[in-house]
């Protein structure tokens, strides 16, 4: 009898053994998980405060922080949460930006549809939302009805573009009038207008100043 129990003994000790590495491999996948859900949760934060960083300086079109978010090397579904969570609360608005930019590239450049559509592009505009953005700013909400409006521009941008024009027009003053008419269309179409448009400020700059 000694011999069983000792023996019986001897097995439960062994199968205790055999448990043990059991036991520490759960306890290894469960501090494995608890370390990929802190970085996780840090590389989230720390992509949260990059971005707002840069929103404080600018404004940005998804596409551009999603350049800068890859340029830091977060990972691709940290950096599109970000970006939605971003949107959803409407620190991110492409079509905000697009009539923002619109204005500012048209009031403070005298750029045209044209130009600032392709710029619009480049920036990850849609096509949509660039040309929404456009006619907000150039038509003003104008009936197609008016000769100003089938050129793509309202009344009221034709005539701030004809003032725009008219300084271009009299700094050449004195050179030949071909010379002046090349420099004009030349200003015109650098700046995105299309040929209706440009063969409308020149007329009404040869007719308003006709020596």
């Amino acid at each position: 009898f000694g011999e069983e129990i000792s023996c019986e003994h001897g097995l439960f000790e062994e199968s205790e053994v055999f448990e043990e590495p059991q036991e520490v491999a759960e306890e290894m996948k469960i501090l494995q998980q608890k370390d990929f859900y802190l970085q996780a949760a840090k590389a989230r934060q720390d992509a949260e405060n990059l971005a707002v960083k840069l929103l404080a300086t600018r404004a940005f079109t998804a596409v551009e922080m999603r350049k800068k978010l890859n340029g830091k090397k977060f990972p691709s579904h940290v950096i599109e949460a970000v970006i939605t969570d971003f949107q959803s609360r409407g620190l991110i608005n492409d079509s905000l930006y697009a009539e923002s930019y619109s204005r500012s590239r048209w009031s403070s450049a005298s750029w045209g549809p044209r130009r600032i559509k392709q710029a619009l592009f480049k920036k990850g505009i849609s096509q949509t939302d660039a040309k929404k953005a456009v006619n907000l700013v150039f038509r003003d909400g104008e009936s197609d009805e008016d000769q100003e409006s089938k050129l793509g521009m309202s009344k009221h941008s034709i005539d701030r573009l004809f003032v725009q024009a008219s300084k271009q027009w009299l700094r050449s003053q004195g050179a030949p009038k071909e010379t002046r008419k090349s420099r004009i269309i030349h200003w015109l179409q650098y700046r995105g207008f299309n040929w209706c448009v440009t063969s409308f400020i020149l007329k009404k700059l040869e007719s308003q100043y006709p020596s």
